[in-house]
C-alpha cells in the first residue's frame, strides 16, 4: 500500500502563558494508507513544521517533507526506514525537519502496527513491554511552600519519584536551596527526587557547582539539563569534578546529538523526546547505545498522552532503564485530545499500553475544539 494523504492539526490553547509548559499547543499529525489511519505528534512550534511539510524547494537538501512521503510505500518496516533516509537526504538543510518528521514516522508506524495487529514496539522487534517507575514531572512552586503542597499531594498518589523543574530555579542560592528542602521534607526519604534547571545556567559550569552540597543534601537522583544541549563538554567537564549524576538529552535532534551526548557529555540518563529526535526508531537506536555504555535511557514528554505512549515505545522492554517521566500538570488540549489515558499502578508504575499502534485513540471533538485554522499561500497558490 502506498501513503496516499497526510494532514495536519495545528491546535492550541486560547492563551500561550510564558512557561515551560509544552501543552499548551500541538502540531497532530494522520496519515492514511490502505484504509488505515495512524496518529503521531510533533512536538514545539506548530506553525514552523507546517511551513517545513509545504515550503517550496529552496535547493537539493532543503525539500519539502511532503514530498519525500506521501505516494512512498508502507508495506513493512522497511518502507518507513527508507522514508527516513530520503527525508533526511532531501530536507537535510532545513533546521525544523526532526520535530516534524518525528510525528510523521510516529504516525507511520501507527498505521503499520495496525495492519500487522500489534503494538509499536512488537512491530519495531520486542516481544513483550515492561512496567517503568513513573516520575511525576511538574514546575517548582512560586515559593518554597508551594512546593512543598505539591511534593506532599504527589506523595499521596502513589508516585515513587517525583521530578521539579523550572520556574525560576537555578537563579538564587538560597531560594534553591529552600525548595529543594521543602521538596525532600515532603516525600520523605526513600522517594527519588530529581530536578530539571532548563538549562538555564548556559555554559557556566561554576554557577553548577554553587549548588553541590544542595543538591548533595537533598539526595537527588539526577540534575536534568544544566546546560544548552549542546554543551557537551559543560557537561563533561561537571561530570568529572563531581559525582553528581546528569540527565540531558531532550533537545537533542538526531541519533548522533544524542550519542555526543553520552560520548562527551558524560551523562548517566539521556532524555529522548520521540517528538525531537526523530521519531521512535531513533530512541531505540538511542536506547542500544546508552545501555550498552551503561547509561539509562527515559522518555521525555510535557505534552499529550498520545506522545506519552510514543515515548515509551523505544524501550518498552528494557530492564535496565527503569524510569518513564510522566507529566502532571498538562493543560486542557493535552488532556483533552485523547479519549483514554495511562495510569499509575499502586506500586507507581506505569505499563506501556498492550493494545494496537500506541493505543492511544484520538477524541475528534478536541481536533475541532482547538484547532487554528491556517491557510498558507505562495504567489496565489495555496500551499496549505
Amino acid at each position: 500500500m502506498k501513503i496516499e494523504n497526510i494532514e495536519l492539526y495545528y491546535l492550541s490553547m486560547p492563551e500561550i502563558l510564558d512557561e515551560a509548559d509544552g501543552s499548551q499547543d500541538a502540531l497532530i499529525v494522520k496519515v492514511e494508507a490502505g484504509g488505515l489511519v495512524g496518529w503521531g505528534e510533533c512536538e514545539a512550534s506548530p506553525l514552523t513544521s507546517i511551513a517545513n511539510f509545504i515550503c517550496p524547494k529552496s535547493h537539493s537538501a532543503a525539500n519539502p517533507i511532503r514530498d519525500s512521503v506521501i505516494n512512498q510505500n508502507i508495506n513493512d518496516l522497511n518502507d518507513i526506514k527508507k522514508i527516513i533516509q530520503t527525508v533526511k537526504h532531501k530536507s537535510l538543510m532545513i533546521a525544523q525537519t526532526p520535530h516534524t518528521f518525528s510525528g510523521i514516522e510516529v504516525a507511520l508506524l501507527d498505521l503499520l502496527a495496525k495492519k500487522e495487529n500489534c503494538p509499536i514496539y512488537s512491530l519495531i522487534g520486542m516481544n513483550d513491554s515492561k512496567p517503568k517507575i513513573a516520575y511525576a514531572s511538574v514546575l517548582f512552586g512560586k515559593t518554597p511552600q508551594d512546593t512543598f503542597e505539591v511534593a506532599k499531594k504527589l506523595k499521596n498518589q502513589n508516585f515513587k519519584a517525583i521530578k521539579f523543574g523550572w520556574q525560576n530555579f537555578g537563579l538564587n542560592i538560597k531560594t534553591d536551596e529552600d525548595h529543594l528542602v521543602a521538596a525532600r521534607e515532603a516525600i520523605g526519604k526513600d522517594l527519588d527526587l530529581m530536578v530539571d534547571v532548563g538549562a538555564i545556567w548556559g555554559t557556566d559550569v561554576e554557577e553548577a557547582k554553587k549548588r553541590l552540597n544542595i543538591f548533595k543534601n537533598a539526595n537527588i537522583t539526577w540534575l536534568e539539563e544544566p546546560f544548552f544541549s549542546d554543551a557537551f563538554y559543560e557537561y563533561g567537564e561537571l561530570t568529572n569534578k563531581t559525582n553528581l549524576p546528569l540527565a540531558g538529552g531532550e533537545s537533542c535532534h538526531s541519533v548522533e546529538s544524542a550519542k555526543n551526548m553520552i560520548r562527551f557529555g558524560k551523562v548517566r540518563f539521556i532524555q529522548i523526546d520521540a517528538g525531537i529526535a526523530g521519531g521512535i526508531l531513533a530512541g531505540k537506536e538511542i536506547c542500544d547505545f546508552a545501555e550498552s555504555n551503561n547509561v539509562q535511557y527515559v522518555n521525555h514528554t510535557f505534552t499529550s498522552h498520545l506522545q506519552l505512549s510514543s515515548s515509551l515505545q523505544s524501550y518498552a522492554n528494557s530492564s535496565k532503564s527503569l524510569f518513564a517521566e510522566f507529566p502532571q500538570q498538562l493543560k486542557s488540549l493535552a488532556w483533552d485530545l485523547t479519549e483514554n489515558h495511562i495510569d499509575i499502578d499502586e506500586n507507581g508504575c506505569i505499563d506501556i499500553p498492550t493494545g494496537i499502534g500506541h493505543a492511544i485513540k484520538i477524541n475528534q471533538s478536541a481536533l475541532e475544539q482547538y484547532k487554528v485554522d491556517v491557510e498558507i499561500y505562495i504567489n496565489k497558490e495555496k500551499y496549505f
